[in-house]
Formats: structure tokens, C-alpha cells, sequence
């Protein structure tokens, strides 16, 4: 399901975590493993799924053609925030206000949620607050209204109308109750913790459905369930055709320096979400750290969508340098240490796709996170397991 050169380009995420100790191809042979529940990927959403699982004394087989977070969600930034993509003034505009405020309400679930299972897990977490920086006039008026918004919806923020930083932005909104977390080795104590029988370095090539079972196949491998759940987010259109046109990929990338002074201890996003940033403390040293920026991909449209190689490409990389020279000069003198890159999966509407596939009874889906997915993927696997659980999954993104 994935590139195999998705095994390069680590990012500093796999390269601080603990190595991922498994065999590949477990389970495998002749012989069909039996689960309740069969999870195809091992991201975020999927090792969420098969921790929920577990509460419901669910045996579940959980299938990755690689390893727990070396997909997407140990490519992005770690940030765990508030909202969805569009602030929220342009969340009221698309979704209606009831429907918006829902939005945020679930991120904020999402994010405690997590919060509290980092700390029991003992995963690095910071709750550092984020803010959202308007680097043009528009986005300053967006959030001036979305400050209002928030207001009277009793969401907590704090707007001020000038540069927060003084670094040449035009407004920002402070959202203090936002965190970062490191999210491979979350996903890995999400997976550790489902104790599901995890099949590692193994591609499911075949999904089928009959007579009230479920049969997930792979070269070597046969797991027969009684549900099986894809979270395979931008590569779930080699699964089943349903999702083409459903789901769009699109390549992201992050570059990191060496460390430096700490000088923006929250996490930052701007330019309509098109930018984003935060700094990584050294473990040994608070006063230093990293320098990590994502983003730009809204310059290079077209070179950017479809299931790309993982692997940063110097046009993208230059504008990510070119805007921290801008706005964060002293972050800019210090040499690039790492680069990296993944894969993730938008949709029409901005929002996941849940629920069970039209023509494979008891085949559900959990995709379609749009670079969301630490910031709603708990939830939504908590809705797709509800949902196996119950015969029919809601999806509330759309409710």
C-alpha cells in the first residue's frame, strides 16, 4: 500500500523514537488468523482504533505494510490544536454555525483525549498554547471575526489586533490551551497498549466480504474478522474504488534545524494553515531548540498531489526557508539538520470520510483527515468503533 522508499527519509520523529520491535509478516502463512476486529494501517487512527477496541474485549488483528508511524502521522509537525484547517470565521461560513461550533467542540475532545493519554503513556507532550498569525490583510480580517465568533460561542482565546511578536505578522489569535506531542512515539504506545496482534511490514492487496465475514489479504497473510476498519487515509483508493474522487493526496513536507536559541515557545500556524511551525526543545537544554516548519504546498499545487515518494524536494524546501527568513531571521541562520515528508489525504468538504462501504458489509473507513489527523483522528476512530459495535456508524462530521 505504501512506497517502499517510505523505509527513507525519516523524519526526527522515527529517529527519537524506540525502534519499532516486531516481525515482519507475523501471522503469516496458509493458515487464517481470526480476529473480531481486522485495522488496515498503523497511524494515528488506526492505533487508535485498536486501543478503543480493546476496551470492548475485541480480539484485533492490526495490519500495516510497514511499521506504527512511519506513514503520515510520524511525518507532520505534532501538534495537537483546536479547529480544523479554516479558522473559525471560514468553518461558520462553509459548515454553518451550529455545525462549526460541533467541529470545535470534537477537536477539543480530540486533543484532552490525547493529552491524558500521553501523560498515562508517558509520551513527551507540552501544553504550549498556538497561535494563529495573519501574514496579509485578509486573513487579519478572518480573524478578527473569528475572535468574535469564538466569543460568543465561549471557545478561549485571546485576539490582538497588532503583531503579537512583533515580527512583522498583522494579528494573531492565541489559542492557549493547544499542545504538541511526539506523535510516533504516541502511536506506538497507542498500538503497544491495544495489544492487538500487530502484522508488521505486511501489504494488504484485497478486502473482501461474504457471508458475514470479512476476509483481509496480503502476500503471505489471511486475516478473517467479523469487521475490518481502513484507516489508510490517502492510500485507501488502492483498497477500494469508492474513494476515488472521494479522496485527493497530497504531499506534505517539514524541514528542521540544528538547535538554537528558544524564541517561539508555542505553536504557530499562518497564512491560511499553509504555514506551520513550533520549536523542539533539546531535552538536555530548554533554553535551545529546534527550529520546525511545514507547509508551502499551496506554491507547488500541482507538483504536490498524487501518491508522491516521501521525499522534500528543494522548491518546497526553499520557500519553507525563504518564510522563516522572513518572519523568524535567527531561526534562518541556523543550519537545516533534517527534511522529511508524507503523504495525506483531502477531501471536498475539509472534512473525514466514516462509515461502511456501500457493497462490502462490514468493511467501514476512517480516512480523509486533510493534515488533520492528530487533530481528529481519536474521535473519528472512536466513531467508526461505536459504530462496528452498533452495526452503523454515524458520522458526526456531517450530523
Amino acid at each position: 500500500m505504501f512506497p517502499q522508499d517510505h523505509r527513507e527519509h525519516l523524519s526526527h520523529w522515527h529517529r527519537t523514537a524506540a525502534p519499532w520491535r516486531s516481525h515482519p509478516g507475523q501471522g503469516s502463512g496458509s493458515r487464517a488468523l481470526q480476529a473480531d476486529l481486522c485495522v488496515v494501517g498503523g497511524g494515528i487512527v488506526g492505533a487508535s482504533a485498536a486501543y478503543l477496541a480493546r476496551a470492548q474485549g475485541w480480539r484485533v488483528v492490526l495490519v500495516d505494510a510497514l511499521a506504527p508511524a512511519l506513514g503520515a502521522s510520524g511525518r507532520n509537525a505534532g501538534m495537537l490544536l483546536t479547529g480544523l484547517a479554516d479558522n473559525y470565521a471560514q468553518a461558520v461560513d462553509r459548515y454553518g454555525r451550529s455545525r462549526a461550533r460541533k467541529l470545535w467542540q470534537l477537536t477539543i475532545r480530540n486533543r484532552e483525549t490525547l493529552l491524558a493519554l500521553a501523560q498515562e503513556l508517558g509520551v513527551p507532550h507540552r501544553r504550549c498554547g498556538s497561535w494563529l498569525l495573519a501574514d496579509c490583510p485578509e486573513e487579519a480580517r478572518a480573524l478578527a471575526r473569528s475572535a468574535r465568533l469564538l466569543a460568543e460561542d465561549g471557545f478561549p482565546h485571546t485576539f490582538t489586533e497588532e503583531d503579537p511578536w512583533g515580527r512583522g505578522f498583522l494579528a494573531g489569535l492565541l489559542r492557549p490551551q493547544d499542545a504538541v506531542v511526539h506523535p510516533a512515539r504516541l502511536v506506538q504506545a497507542l498500538v503497544e497498549a491495544s495489544q492487538a496482534l500487530m502484522l508488521a511490514g505486511c501489504l494488504v492487496t484485497r478486502v473482501t466480504s461474504t457471508a458475514g465475514t470479512v476476509h483481509v489479504q496480503g502476500p503471505g497473510f489471511r486475516v478473517e474478522c467479523q469487521a475490518a476498519l481502513l484507516a489508510t487515509n490517502a492510500y485507501s483508493v488502492r483498497l477500494d474504488p469508492y474513494f476515488q474522487g472521494r479522496i485527493r493526496p497530497c504531499r506534505g513536507q517539514i524541514q528542521l534545524t540544528e538547535p538554537g536559541p528558544l524564541c517561539f515557545p508555542q505553536a504557530g500556524y499562518s497564512h491560511f494553515g499553509y504555514y506551520y511551525f513550533r520549536q523542539i526543545p533539546e531535552p538536555d537544554d530548554p533554553s535551545r531548540a529546534r527550529w520546525l516548519i511545514g507547509g508551502a504546498r499551496h506554491r507547488h499545487q500541482e507538483a504536490e498531489c498524487g501518491h508522491l515518494a516521501p521525499t522534500p524536494t528543494p522548491s518546497v524546501q526553499a520557500d519553507l526557508r525563504r518564510y522563516t527568513r522572513r518572519y523568524f531571521p535567527e531561526c534562518a541562520a541556523l543550519p537545516v539538520a533534517a527534511t522529511w515528508a508524507g503523504t495525506m489525504a483531502f477531501t471536498s468538504d475539509g472534512l473525514p470520510l466514516v462509515g461502511e462501504l456501500p457493497d462490502r458489509p462490514g468493511v467501514y473507513f476512517c480516512v480523509g483527515f486533510n493534515g488533520h489527523g492528530m487533530g481528529l483522528g481519536y474521535v473519528a476512530a472512536e466513531m467508526a468503533v461505536s459504530g462496528i459495535q452498533q452495526g452503523h456508524v454515524e458520522d458526526r462530521f456531517r450530523g
